[in-house]
């Protein structure tokens, strides 16, 4: 009876070794998550800003301009669409057209795109590069972005009676043993079924009028909903969106 009890005395305390050495080689391995898609569209914005400031030879109102624009950017649409009369009170300036001068400048550099929607008013689009949804080394260790899903497109918002998806293959994705799960476009309407109960009342009508405007927001939507990086403050920026179409 000693002697077994002995051993499982050992076995006990071999075991609890083997955890204490597995939790400590998660820590020094931690699992690359990505960031929240507002954290993410922040550094985007940062980087955009840095290089208005200090590598484009624009004047001081369109380098305030280009702040603004980042400060009222909609994470979901990337882009935004503040009133003239107010950019105007917020820069100082007495003028609508000193504004339109200072657009034209940061376009002309290839920095920003301006629009108009089908309300006539301004929306402007920042120009983003490739390298500014990465995520610095220091962060969270060499993270390397996802190439293109070139997988065909199934909507539920272009293709209502052509597609059939069902809720078992979003659990598929969701239930994806990677660390970040990868977005298949072909789930698509799966996962826009799930996003309309998100975004609330008449939710599939508000990713309608995304697609709308430009499809890519709802793939956004699609894609950080199957990564886990769609918050609160995403669902709340792509209400406003919607709401503002």
């Amino acid at each position: 009876m000693l002697g077994r009890s002995l051993q499982q005395t050992a076995k006990k305390r071999e075991a609890r070794v083997e955890q204490i050495a597995d939790e400590a080689k998660g820590q020094r391995n931690p699992p690359h998550h990505k960031p929240p898609l507002v954290e993410t569209v922040n550094r985007m914005k940062h980087r955009w800003l840095q290089r208005v400031m200090y590598k484009t030879a624009v004047s001081s109102t369109a380098k305030c301009l280009a702040y603004a624009i980042a400060d009222h950017l909609n994470c979901v649409t990337l882009d935004c669409w503040p009133g003239q009369l107010r950019l105007a009170q917020l820069l100082s300036r007495r003028s609508i057209k000193t504004l339109t001068r200072a657009a034209k400048e940061l376009e002309e550099h290839g920095v920003l795109v301006t629009t108009r929607d089908r309300r006539n008013r301004i929306r402007y689009v920042p120009v983003f590069l490739p390298e500014d949804e990465d995520i610095s080394a220091a962060v969270a260790g060499k993270f390397c972005p996802e190439p293109l899903d070139r997988n065909g497109r199934e909507s539920f918002l272009s293709n209502p009676s052509n597609e059939s998806v069902s809720k078992e293959g979003l659990s598929k994705i969701a239930a994806s043993p990677r660390d970040v799960p990868r977005y298949d476009r072909r789930q698509r309407g799966a996962v826009e079924i799930q996003l309309a109960d998100m975004l609330g009342k008449d939710g599939m009508a508000k990713l309608q009028r995304l697609a709308w405007y430009d499809d890519a927001i709802v793939d956004r939507l699609c894609r950080a909903y199957v990564e886990g990086t769609l918050d609160e403050r995403s669902l709340n920026a792509a209400r406003l969106a919607a709401a503002q179409m």
